[in-house]
């Protein structure tokens, strides 16, 4: 019987183990200040989310980045962009201490969004990556086995290490596993937006 697979979801994975250093020192005073913050209006949730660092000079080249790979990706996945000018939205520090996860959730008006990880200690926090179509869950059975297939429900991403950078569309349901170490996971996240460019305006002419 022939097998046809449509409607994918992609996952993209690479490894910058030569950037962690230069990110991590540059994004802890961001913690600390979001900490400090989170002190002052007794917030004790053990997950620190900082304001956005895309600005800053010392990190700009990681936001560059993520904007010219996740346009790039959306090219190779076969959308017309042509019309649009692509952007670095969002780029926070994110960390998730003992005990502390994120709900799954996706990016409303977000196209790409991306993590890079700064600290993955054993037992700490991972992504979780869900199947986007929600009626299939109506009619989900157990999976035979842990084979990745068809049917697999939820995909988990239980080996990130310093320096991984993932990408992923933002209607990807995505979420984080608690963190059951006493060290923290630490990771940048960073979403993808686009405005309509000159290029729009000048094929309407």
């Amino acid at each position: 019987m022939n097998e046809f697979h449509y409607f994918p979801s992609a996952v993209y994975r690479e490894e910058k183990p030569e950037w962690v250093d230069h990110v991590l020192k540059n994004v802890e005073r961001y913690y600390e200040q979001q900490k400090q913050i989170n002190k002052e209006q007794n917030n004790l949730w053990p997950v620190i989310q900082t304001g956005h660092m895309g600005n800053d000079p010392e990190l700009f080249f990681l936001a560059d980045y993520f904007a010219k790979t996740a346009t790039d990706l959306l090219r190779q996945q076969g959308n017309f962009i042509d019309p649009f000018e692509f952007y670095t939205s969002g780029m926070c520090g994110q960390e998730i201490g003992q005990g502390g996860m994120h709900e799954p959730h996706v990016h409303a008006n977000t196209q790409m969004c991306g993590l890079f990880f700064l600290q993955a200690p054993e037992g700490g926090s991972y992504p979780i990556f869900s199947d986007p179509r929600t009626s299939k869950a109506m009619t989900d059975f157990m999976m035979a086995d842990n084979d990745v297939r068809v049917g697999t429900p939820k995909i988990y991403f239980n080996n990130m290490i310093p320096g991984t950078f993932m990408f992923f569309n933002a209607w990807l349901p995505h979420q984080f596993t608690i963190n059951q170490s006493q060290n923290s996971t630490k990771f940048g996240h960073f979403t993808l937006c686009c405005k309509e460019s000159q290029y729009l305006y000048e094929i309407h002419i």
